[in-house]
């Protein structure tokens, strides 16, 4: 999603009773991540007649170095395979994890919080695995500091293989879409086997429909 500094709707509608706020967490790095957000948008707005939504890169507005220029790199990487799979490679081991981890939530988590907290939403969902553990701990600190429990539910785009990243153990839910990445996130993530819904790739309502 292109990075904007102020909470702006993509989409708004009549109030209604069972109407919610979300907030998607994604990140312009291939099609898929803000296919999947707009997809689950629609379907919220189906079930929750009168909801909002809002995309917001926040690892492109809050994120030290290098993880603020994600997009640029990505497009960089991209058109070269071979540094591509060095650097996920690199990235997808359990030291760079941990470092990456406590790097990001030392220098990030207090700038996410607050945007977060500027959005005001009653459910956050991330479609991205740069955006997974620092969201994690922004929301439990919202929750605590407001009294409101804020959810955070993790969607994962990949379907064969996924990066380590996805896998934050904190989230509501994790949904994923085979059996491959259920098994990873319960090795790599050690999250709980009832913390993960298989529930396929999301997809928009159009095809669902043809189907």
């Amino acid at each position: 999603a292109t990075a904007t500094s102020q909470p702006s709707p993509l989409q708004t509608s009549t109030s209604h009773p069972r109407a919610l706020k979300i907030l998607f967490l994604s990140s312009d790095t291939g099609g898929g991540h803000r296919a999947s957000a707009q997809s689950l948008a629609q379907q919220f707005h189906l079930l929750f007649p009168g909801s909002t939504h809002h995309l917001c890169d926040i690892v492109q507005l809050d994120g030290p170095p290098p993880y603020n220029t994600l997009v640029s790199v990505y497009k960089h990487l991209s058109q070269h395979p071979q540094q591509w799979k060095l650097v996920y490679n690199v990235s997808n081991t359990r030291a760079y994890e941990m470092v990456a981890d406590v790097h990001m939530k030392s220098l990030m988590e207090r700038s996410v919080r607050k945007r977060i907290l500027g959005y005001d939403p009653d459910v956050v969902v991330s479609v991205h695995p740069l955006m997974t553990n620092v969201p994690v701990l922004a929301c439990r600190n919202i929750s605590r500091e407001t009294g409101r429990h804020l959810p955070i539910f993790t969607v994962c785009t990949d379907l064969g293989s996924a990066h380590s990243m996805w896998f934050a153990n904190g989230v509501e839910k994790l949904f994923v879409a085979s059996e491959m990445i259920r098994d990873l996130a319960m090795q790599r993530g050690k999250v709980p086997p009832e913390k993960i819904v298989m529930s396929g790739l999301p997809i928009r309502r159009d095809f669902s429909i043809q189907a």
